[in-house]
């Protein structure tokens, strides 16, 4: 796992959220980081937790019921870029 996804995944589990973060560096979804969990649902709560933690979705707004894939905990969300 290359070292600022560790970062962001320690990050991301000290606050309570289990995850596997893959930042994507460049193309269409440059500075952009993909955050997710194919064994847990996503919901409003989820949702509450990353938005309150300083993460938005791709268009700089705050995560919503609807930002998750399908009803799973896969999402592209911007923020924490110290973690780079």
């Amino acid at each position: 796992m290359r070292p600022e996804n560790k970062r962001m995944q320690v990050f991301l589990k000290q606050n309570g959220i289990k995850a596997i973060p893959k930042y994507i560096a460049t193309g269409s979804l440059t500075r952009t980081w993909r955050l997710y969990n194919l064994k847990q649902l996503w919901s409003v709560e989820l949702a509450n937790k990353l938005n309150a933690l300083g993460f938005v979705d791709l268009d700089g707004k705050p995560l919503a019921q609807y930002s998750g894939n399908g009803g799973l905990f896969s999402v592209f969300v911007r923020g924490h870029f110290e973690l780079l």
